[in-house]
């Protein structure tokens, strides 16, 4: 399994509002005696249109604005033009009933949004279904993002390390998909294997997405995702505090829940080094000033093997003091890593923790 980590690696409703229809019944005919009985469908001028009604006649009359039918009944008496009977009222659809007032959608919390606040044992275990960002209670500028298959961390964060951290890796541009691939399988590994955890300044992050802004290098799905959860993050820290984002995956086929529990711990230290100055200051003093130049390179030879870029000072003290103080599972670090004994690597331990 491997022992890298980013710093840890190991080989092992109708509408309401429409017109309502009106409804004329069509006129009902009626046969009469008494054309004064006769209403009109519409607006008539009853002078013009019986003034030749005395006329004994058997036709019809065109007068005005119709034609009147003469009738003659048997005997030859006039019976007068069929009695139209007055349509029926008009009648209005009644109104559809009024739909109740909607209730108000309620607004989106921005609470809702931010990572939640854990302690380390619930981060240690937690398990996400989905990639997530959390935060860390007891440090709230330390920030994880819990994978939930070391695949999809290492699809998010494996370039990112390349730039950052990686031996034999430019640090001015972000390498391609396929310089990628070439790049982990020099390496012997696979993107799930190339770390098993991460860990960035927020200062890093930004590096690396203006690098591939400026080259036009497209981001992948994952790192896209990430570049968002970067900025929520810088927007929940104050002004001129770094933040510091880890990761980490579910455990799996290549990394059981004790192995995912040493690697948190690794990270978490990461974390606290990034954003506690004091204690960056103080592990920085004893690796100068109290560790013998023997006691460094010992340490170097170690973190060159795991493929950490032993030119970058501030990473080597920085991953000395999370292996040596923080990385309790001996398949990631025992003190033969280091060609030691355990005495004289609790000897360096005690002169990491000196105040």
């Amino acid at each position: 399994m491997p022992e890298d980590d980013a710093t840890i690696r190991h080989s092992p409703a109708p509408d309401p509002g429409r017109n309502s229809r009106v409804q004329v019944a069509p006129p009902r005919v009626e046969w009469g005696s008494a054309p004064a009985a006769v209403p009109a469908a519409k607006p008539v001028r009853r002078g013009a249109a019986w003034m030749l009604g005395g006329v004994a006649l058997a036709g019809f009359v065109a007068v005005g604005l119709g034609a009147w039918w003469v009738v003659l009944a048997p005997g030859g008496i006039p019976v007068g033009p069929p009695v139209v009977a007055a349509p029926a009222p008009v009648q209005a659809e009644a109104p559809p009933p009024a739909l109740p007032a909607a209730l108000p959608v309620p607004t989106a919390s921005r609470l809702a949004a931010l990572p939640p606040l854990l302690e380390e044992a619930a981060l240690r275990d937690h398990r996400a279904d989905a990639p997530v960002l959390l935060r860390l209670a007891e440090n709230p500028a330390v920030f994880l993002i819990d994978f939930p298959t070391l695949e999809a961390q290492g699809a998010a964060m494996n370039r990112i390390a390349a730039l950052v951290e990686k031996a034999g890796l430019p640090r001015d541009r972000v390498l391609g998909e396929a310089e990628m691939a070439a790049a982990i399988a020099r390496a012997g590994d696979t993107a799930a294997t190339f770390y098993y955890g991460h860990n960035y300044r927020g200062s890093d992050l930004q590096r690396f997405f203006d690098l591939a802004q400026r080259d036009a290098v497209v981001l992948s799905p994952g790192e896209a995702w990430v570049e968002a959860q970067v900025r929520l993050a810088r927007g929940l820290v104050p002004a001129g505090q770094e933040m510091v984002l880890l990761s980490i995956a579910a455990p799996g086929p290549l990394m059981d829940a004790t192995g995912r529990a040493s690697i948190l711990r690794h990270e978490l230290s990461h974390g606290r080094y990034g954003t506690d100055p004091a204690y960056a200051a103080g592990i920085r003093e004893a690796w100068r000033q109290r560790l013998t130049e023997a006691e460094r390179a010992a340490i170097r030879a170690f973190l060159g093997r795991e493929g950490y870029d032993t030119a970058d000072e501030e990473l080597m003290i920085n991953e000395a003091q999370a292996y040596l103080l923080h990385t309790p599972d001996p398949r990631f670090f025992t003190p033969a890593h280091i060609g030691m004994d355990e005495a004289q690597v609790e000897r360096l331990r005690g002169l990491l923790r000196q105040p």
